[in-house]
């Protein structure tokens, strides 16, 4: 009764709930998906290129022993090498943690040993999720261009810059350092005096030091072993044994050294050569830490936009942001969907084009309570509460449907449009009140992570409790202030349309036209 007596009071405070969620929704923050917490992770290291089987054991062995100091770790698993292309001198250990009744949440865990490991500085480190690895993390910038030369600088200065931004953790790159090597120059006029060519000498070498398979050995139980040959461990210790490695010349009728037609120099190599679009690509990757992936992402891409690059050259921004953004996408062109469809059904089960606008307020005035509750619970705007927000699409309005149906029920049989409204919103407080809390009830053990799985889709519960609500308690009192303005416009224009409409004439009379 209020509401109606102050209708333009009635409006503005709707706006103002409206207008008030997008601010909160600014606030949220976005991400792709929940950061559920699985009890598990797992840390990737990089040290060295070269080193020793042994050595990379080492490694492994004293981070084993930094991570088991949290009292909260179960058990722990290493891998070297895991697999063919992968060298030895990385590795992965997995962490099993405690149950989670006795710990705090696994983002905790992670942030803690971030700056625990922070103090094995020869080593590149990445704290991320079981089996992410190195492409899978959320941030993925690629950069791409022509001469790795002049990329490699301008790559340290985009790391650099992505360090800076709060919540960036574990800022890698694919530039691996360059792997030492023994480069054999050939003098080929000495070769060829010799009787060698350059296939021969490579072969030869390359036999001696990595051994070629000259045989099979076979078990008692049946299994086969290959045998290979190559020189004595001692004689391949050091670049210069190289030196000493004699070959078949002059047909195999004698044996020269290497040294005699060769000259042997140390020099790097890249590890790896990395492209995409048929252009050279240097991967810059990230994780996110105590911000949402929304708010970091936009923070390098401004920082990003500060180094100057030469034409040619680009940035493309790829992972898990790029999904993130492709979603979002689709799921506004979901939200536009159901709108149209809801109107279209609404228009036809009314007969009217302006009442269905009337219950589709409920829509608007459901975001308020979606932002209030998932900044209250602390959660961001990511997929599931975005698949909350369309699910809320079809249940919020049901009340208005049930407020206005009874309403023109109630003018059909005699009421002023101000009582019909009035017995309306008494007769259906109830099943509108009865049908709200058994969906709100029924979303409560999502909301508050029951069950295993839970976290993952909470925020999704949590959205749709909170647009109940609020939707609820204020479409009872806008939605028909809302009718009564709607139902003034259409009777406003029944009446121009009928100002501006001829009457009938007799036959054979010319009715005037009226021009307004």
């Amino acid at each position: 009764d209020w509401g109606l007596s102050n209708r333009w009071k009635v409006v503005f405070l709707g706006g103002v709930a409206v207008g008030s969620s997008f601010l909160i929704f600014a606030r949220l923050g976005a991400t792709f998906t929940p950061e559920a917490d699985p009890g598990q992770f797992q840390v990737a290291y990089k040290a060295q290129p070269g080193i020793s089987l042994e050595r990379s054991q080492e490694i492994a062995r004293q981070l084993i022993q930094e991570i088991r100091g949290n009292p909260y770790v179960a058990y722990t698993y290493s891998t070297i090498g895991g697999n063919g292309a992968q060298p030895i001198n990385e590795g992965t250990i997995f962490i099993r943690l405690k149950e989670r009744s006795v710990r705090p949440h696994f983002l905790r865990i992670k942030a803690e040993l971030r700056e625990r490991l922070k103090r094995f500085r020869s080593l590149r480190t990445s704290v991320e999720n079981a089996g992410q690895g190195f492409e899978a993390k959320p941030i993925q910038m690629s950069f791409r261009g022509s001469d790795l030369a002049v990329m490699d600088p301008i790559s340290e200065r985009l790391m650099e810059e992505a360090r800076q931004v709060r919540g960036a953790a574990d800022v890698d790159t694919s530039q691996e350092i360059p792997r030492p090597e023994l480069r054999v120059s050939m003098d080929r006029k000495a070769a060829g005096d010799l009787g060698l060519d350059l296939g021969t000498v490579a072969s030869t070498v390359r036999g001696l030091v990595a051994g070629e398979v000259v045989s099979q050995f076979e078990d008692p139980d049946g299994d086969s072993y290959d045998v290979r040959l190559l020189v004595e461990p001692s004689q391949r210790a050091q670049g210069t044994d190289l030196r000493e490695l004699d070959l078949p010349a002059r047909g195999g009728r004698a044996l020269v050294p290497l040294s005699q037609v060769a000259h042997i120099e140390p020099g790097t190599a890249p590890s790896k050569i990395r492209r995409r679009d048929l252009m050279r690509e240097i991967r810059i990757s990230a994780n996110t830490e105590g911000r949402s992936l929304g708010e970091v992402i936009n923070d390098i891409k401004t920082r990003a936009a500060t180094v100057s690059l030469s034409p040619g050259y680009r940035v493309d921004y790829t992972g898990t942001s790029e999904d993130m953004v492709e979603s979002f996408g689709y799921v506004g062109q979901s939200l536009a969907l159901a709108v149209v469809f809801i109107y279209a059904i609404l228009a036809s089960q009314f007969r009217s084009f302006l009442q269905p606008l009337a219950i589709m307020l409920s829509l608007p005035l459901s975001l308020f309570g979606v932002a209030g509750m998932l900044y209250l619970a602390k959660d961001t705007l990511n997929i599931m509460s975005l698949i909350g927000l369309i699910l809320l699409m079809g249940l919020v309005t049901k009340n208005a449907i049930l407020l206005i149906d009874f309403t023109n029920n109630q003018r059909e049989a005699g009421f002023s449009r101000r009582e019909a409204l009035l017995v309306a919103a008494r007769v259906r407080l109830r099943p509108i009140l009865m049908t709200t809390l058994a969906m709100i009830f029924g979303m409560l053990p999502l909301a508050f992570e029951w069950g295993a799985g839970a976290e993952f889709r909470a925020p999704m519960a949590r959205g749709v409790i909170g647009g109940l609500i609020t939707s609820t308690l204020l479409t009872l009192v806008v939605v028909p202030v809302v009718y009564t303005f709607l139902d003034d416009l259409g009777s406003h224009f029944v009446r121009w349309w009928k100002k501006g409409t001829p009457a009938h004439a007799p036959a054979g009379q010319q009715i005037p036209t009226v021009v307004e």
